[in-house]
């Protein structure tokens, strides 16, 4: 296994550990207690989406790691992305502050943004996988959006 791999796959790991944590225990019942759009996709669908994340973070790490040290800031801002990405938990399972987690996508769409124009001028498929995110981003932000208006009492 190349050296590439070995990284990538611990940075997935470790950020998918802080995830875990920033997310507290069963994130799964506390969204079920939540007020959801109709168009929310199944439990189980969240949990591929999470899977489909994590492999597009990994391949994107893989394909970047040769490029250090030379060029290191596609590199940093994904695993800034994978943080941001794992931060807010804290917001949306933690406090339940939906607000403030809807409020993060401003931040977390510049990073990517960053990452995005760091990225593409040095491998297509990275660029390619993440331009994709970015449309799913849209989605997450309607669904954001219509989470915290139907649970803004609660929040």
């Amino acid at each position: 296994m190349d050296i590439d791999w070995l990284i990538a796959l611990g940075i997935c790991a470790a950020t998918a550990g802080v995830e875990a944590l920033c997310a507290g225990r069963d994130p799964m019942r506390r969204l079920r207690a939540l007020k959801q759009p109709r168009w929310s996709p199944p439990n189980w669908a969240w949990v591929l989406i999470g899977l489909a994340w994590y492999g597009i973070a990994f391949t994107g790490l893989v394909r970047l790691l040769p490029f250090w040290p030379g060029s290191r800031a596609p590199v940093l801002l994904l695993v800034a992305l994978l943080l941001g990405n794992a931060a807010v938990n804290i917001p949306l399972f933690r406090t339940r502050q939906l607000g403030l987690a809807l409020a993060c996508f401003i931040p977390y769409w510049l990073l990517l943004a960053a990452f995005l124009g760091a990225a593409c001028p040095l491998d297509s498929l990275t660029c390619a996988l993440f331009l994709g995110y970015a449309l799913y981003q849209i989605y997450a932000a309607a669904w954001g959006h219509a989470l915290w208006r139907l649970n803004r009492a609660r929040d």
